[in-house]
């Protein structure tokens, strides 16, 4: 057997009261893609920040190459050949891609203070051919490339301290399909050449695409021991992480009603990024979304909202004329967003009940000057056990949460609006399995109590698993709409793709 390039024994850590890792023992062996499963609070992140020495184990220990060590901080891990890819990449800006690859490491002349910008480049330049991006201008700020772009310039960065093992946590939550297929491609050629990885994911299919072995974690403890992925099945993956079995993924329920039209959208155009945008969404009904990224599925939502200025269209919502001119206003009228991006849905400063409770200021505001703490609390604990928010104490603040947590609290905080039209852009995304489940049963929820559900989704199982309808977006208009009941993924990606012509 090849000896293990990392093994972790016995490694415990508490958070007061919480035990957020129980003894947990994890090997990787070189040139392999270690997944680790679990749902949100499962102890994942935990580990990986330990490794990365971002955090302090209160016991175990870590061996590296056969050898006893301990990371007191990132520069540790990162100088011993462990590299983390954070799912908030770890990059800056406003500078370039060679400043970007070589943070903290750019070469000196000498002992001076003094950069050797010739080395440099050549030294950036090397580390980005082994992503693929041999031919990238090093020398353009990093802010104007898109996300997948800069997913791969950060494992660039991993690799120019000579990274032997890189951390990938969620790496392909914001990225398109090609882009998710190219970071594929260069995971393999660098696993060829020796290189491991331990690859965070909620999605199953690319653990059985890219995973050699699988450990799972629930609740702070590794559950059933390390397996080879050829030698595992779904369905005990999905058990493991959530401890108990999931029969229906997909707990569709049929609750349209045809002649309660929600919202109707006619010719609305934004002169920029959509055009000609025509849908109707019932009450009961969930109207599926789909498109790539700049489809103008994103510009669409956060228009209707209000985020934004439409030049023309009809707009009528609850058979009245509506003019979206503020996202306050949309939230009085009972129109919520979830965006894409939850971090622009929390203030991650407040206590995590008052988030929830923060787009409700009429039942929580007693003579419109006191707030009523204690109901805040008791009913944020309401949403937020639905969702299963795994956090020690609610009034703690909401950037101490994982992402996937963060993102619970934001569709509690939608729930807690008493929204009539929900605009869900990307609902499950970086979220466990266990809670996408919960997600899909609170959509059923609402529907079955005659709410609209628009779901915007870059996973098709997931709308062909949960829509009535399914509306597709290609280059800033509609460009077919499909009756679920014969829809498959082919069929939608013909579309996406303009095979097809455009069906009402």
């Amino acid at each position: 057997m090849v000896a293990p390039l990392l093994e972790m024994k016995d490694i415990d850590k508490r958070f007061g009261a919480t035990h957020a890792l129980e003894k947990v023992s994890l090997d990787i062996v070189p040139g392999e893609v270690h997944m680790l499963l679990g749902e949100n609070g499962a102890g994942k992140s935990t580990l990986m920040k330990i490794l990365a020495g971002s955090l302090r184990a209160d016991s175990g220990k870590i061996y590296w190459n056969g050898g006893e060590i301990e990371f007191n901080r990132p520069q540790d891990a990162f100088n011993a050949g462990i590299g983390m890819v954070y799912q908030e990449l770890a990059l800056i800006d406003h500078l370039n891609v060679m400043e970007n690859v070589l943070l903290g490491n750019l070469p000196r002349y000498g002992n001076s203070a003094f950069v050797n910008w010739k080395d440099a480049e050549k030294k950036a330049r090397s580390v980005l051919a082994e992503v693929g991006l041999e031919n990238i201008d090093v020398r353009r700020r990093l802010g104007t490339f898109n996300l997948g772009i800069r997913q791969l310039i950060e494992i660039a960065k991993t690799l120019s301290r000579n990274a032997k093992l890189i951390i990938l946590d969620e790496p392909t939550s914001a990225l398109t399909n090609s882009e998710t297929e190219t970071l594929f491609g260069i995971i393999r050629g660098l696993k060829e050449k020796g290189v491991s990885f331990i690859f965070i994911t909620h999605k199953l299919d690319e653990a059985f695409t890219m995973g050699d072995r699988v450990t799972v974690f629930r609740d702070g403890k590794k559950i059933g021991g390390t397996k080879s992925m050829s030698e595992t099945l779904e369905s005990e993956l999905i058990t493991s992480m959530v401890g108990r079995p999931i029969t229906e993924f997909y707990p569709k329920e049929r609750n349209a009603l045809a002649d309660e039209i929600v919202l109707s959208v006619e010719n609305f155009s934004d002169g920029k990024y959509f055009h000609d945008v025509n849908f109707t969404v019932r009450a009961g009904e969930v109207l599926g979304v789909a498109g790539l990224v700049g489809s103008g599925t994103t510009e669409i939502a956060e228009t209707l909202y209000g985020l934004y200025r439409h030049k023309s269209g009809k707009i009528t919502y609850m058979g009245s004329a509506f003019e979206p001119s503020k996202p306050s206003e949309s939230l009085r009228k009972g129109i919520g967003l979830l965006t894409k991006n939850r971090k622009s849905g929390l203030l991650l400063h407040l206590p995590i009940y008052q988030n929830i409770t923060l787009s409700n200021p009429v039942d929580f505001v007693k003579w419109k000057i006191f707030r009523k703490k204690r109901e805040e609390l008791e009913k944020a604990k309401y949403y937020g056990s639905q969702l299963r928010i795994a956090a020690p104490s609610y009034r703690l603040k909401s950037g101490i949460l994982s992402g996937g947590n963060q993102q619970k609290v934001v569709i509690s905080k939608l729930l807690c609006a008493k929204c009539k039209l929900f605009i869900m852009d990307d609902p499950t995304r970086g979220i466990d399995i266990g809670a996408k489940v919960e997600v899909y049963k609170l959509i059923n929820e609402l529907t079955r109590s005659k709410c609209a559900v628009i779901l915007i989704s870059s996973e098709m199982p997931e709308l062909i698993g949960m829509s009535d309808r399914i509306i597709v977006a290609r280059d800033g208009t509609i460009a077919a709409n499909l009756d679920v009941e014969n829809c498959t993924q082919e069929l939608i990606m013909k579309h996406i793709a303009g095979g097809g012509k455009n069906e009402r």
